[in-house]
């Protein structure tokens, strides 16, 4: 009996126990509330940066460095706002040089009073801009005069035929030049431009696509047209083959050679086959810079062939000789 009154004295006890530590959690807690509450009513004053991102420069200015790249402000505003602010402000400033007045300062060097800017800035975080204040009165760059030349296109295309189809013409890119825009020291290092990488796999068509042209450096160049034609002629081609003396005429010395003619193999499209005559050709021996008293062989060139024909080899690729007196 005595065991069971002094169990229960201690169930109350612990029960006891067990709510008052209870009532003081919830008693920090809400202190803890209170306390955060009274904080974040009060005003503060934080620094925040933004990146700056510069656009619609003078159509006869490009802007080639940024001075400052960067914004630094201060807000002065409740914790509550503050608090918000830190965690869904933007990171870049965009700044539409049109609308602002440009100073010079120095060669090239140019600026823009930070004062329009706390419009611009309170309109993005939806704040009162008499609480914006900037670090500096002024954002600097550099704007030079925007100058111009033409140059060559280069296209960057890798082409692969299918079966005995071949390109019929040269490829064409219309247009052939473009007008590159930028400083003078930047369009010095510029000789041509180049397209973008292409590749066409199992051609047997005419084909004609709009390729991109790849800028250097957007930052500092404009590139008008910025985007070109290419054309390829494609036709299906055929082997085929002349036999010609080999030519001896020309040289300092008369030389016999062994033997004395040569077969030129190439390809040509179809619809040239009609047109091909072993006239048309013409192969020597290459003496160029050989000592004809040393040497034992001579290499053959193909010296005359038609346009129209293509991947022209001989063979033999090198003959015997010997001097004539």
């Amino acid at each position: 009996m005595s065991n069971r009154i002094i169990n229960n004295s201690n169930d109350k006890k612990e029960r006891v126990s067990r709510s008052q530590h209870f009532t003081f959690i919830i008693f920090i807690i809400v202190s803890a509330i209170f306390w955060l509450l009274i904080k974040l009513s009060q005003e503060y004053s934080e620094t925040y940066n933004m990146s700056i991102t510069y656009q619609d420069v003078p159509n006869n200015k490009l802007l080639t460095q940024k001075i400052d790249s960067t914004v630094k402000f201060n807000i002065t505003a409740r914790g509550f706002y503050l608090l918000e602010l830190s965690m869904l402000h933007p990171e870049e400033l965009v700044i539409h040089l049109k609308n602002y007045t440009i100073h010079k300062s120095d060669e090239n060097v140019y600026y823009i009073s930070t004062l329009p800017l706390n419009e611009n800035i309170a309109k993005l975080l939806d704040i009162d801009p008499s609480l914006i204040s900037f670090s500096k009165n002024t954002l600097s760059f550099k704007l030079e005069k925007l100058v111009s030349k033409q140059v060559n296109v280069v296209s960057k295309i890798n082409v692969t035929f299918e079966g005995s189809y071949n390109l019929y013409k040269p490829i064409t890119i219309k247009p052939s030049k473009v007008t590159v825009y930028g400083s003078q020291t930047g369009l010095d290092t510029i000789h041509a431009i180049y397209t973008k990488a292409v590749e066409l796999t199992n051609i047997k068509e005419n084909t004609m696509i709009d390729i991109a042209l790849e800028n250097p450096n957007t930052k500092l160049f404009r590139l008008n047209p910025d985007k070109v034609k290419m054309s390829l002629e494609i036709a299906k081609f055929t082997q085929s083959k002349v036999v010609i003396p080999i030519s001896t005429n020309g040289g300092r010395y008369q030389i016999e050679t062994f033997p004395k003619m040569d077969t030129i193999y190439f390809i040509v499209a179809l619809k040239d086959f009609e047109r091909v005559s072993a006239t048309q050709f013409m192969v020597s021996p290459e003496i160029s810079g050989v000592n004809l008293k040393e040497a034992n062989k001579l290499l053959l060139k193909v010296t005359k062939h038609p346009d129209f024909v293509k991947n022209i080899r001989t063979e033999p690729t090198d003959v015997e000789f010997i001097l004539l007196k």
